[in-house]
């Protein structure tokens, strides 16, 4: 889908931003799949997300919603996950890399709280359960290939070229 015209000025913060923008940008990053709150303020979290939007998708990295972020938010290609495990990651795997790796990725959609320590504890498992229901996929608490790769896939309507 094509973006809307961007209206300058960008998106940033500090100071914290509150225009119609704001809400029109998160309500996006929210259907394309990222953990956002869709307040209308664009703070500390929208900006850590922008950036961490703008890393995915190979933008240049300032949290700052210019005019080609904002085109990348409609328009971008959703990112490809990297292979996924082999196995099922459940609850009680210590020191995994392919758990710290799902965390990391978990964490940058808009879990912060997630720490990334490759331990599969009660709170992976607990973020778990919340990524899968707000992702629509089954609800197990278990990272099999369909919530690993849920974690990289956005829901894009048109993949259009950047």
């Amino acid at each position: 889908m094509p973006a809307p015209p961007f209206q300058p000025p960008p998106l940033k913060y500090p100071p914290p931003t509150q225009t119609p923008s704001v809400r029109k940008w998160q309500q996006q990053m929210r259907d394309r799949g990222w953990h956002i709150a869709v307040d209308g303020d664009y703070r500390e979290e929208s900006k850590r997300l922008c950036a961490n939007f703008q890393m995915e998708h190979r933008l240049e990295i300032d949290g700052i919603v210019g005019s080609d972020t904002w085109k990348a938010t409609w328009e971008a290609p959703s990112t490809k996950p990297p292979q996924a495990p082999s196995r099922t990651l459940k609850k009680g795997d210590m020191n995994n890399p392919d758990v710290r790796k799902w965390q990391r990725q978990v964490n940058n959609r808009g879990w912060p709280s997630l720490q990334v320590d490759g331990d599969f504890g009660d709170q992976t498992e607990r973020i778990c359960k919340e990524l899968q229901r707000f992702r629509g996929v089954p609800v197990t608490g278990e990272i099999d290939r369909r919530t690993w790769d849920v974690a990289w896939q956005e829901k894009v309507t048109v993949a259009a070229p950047m």
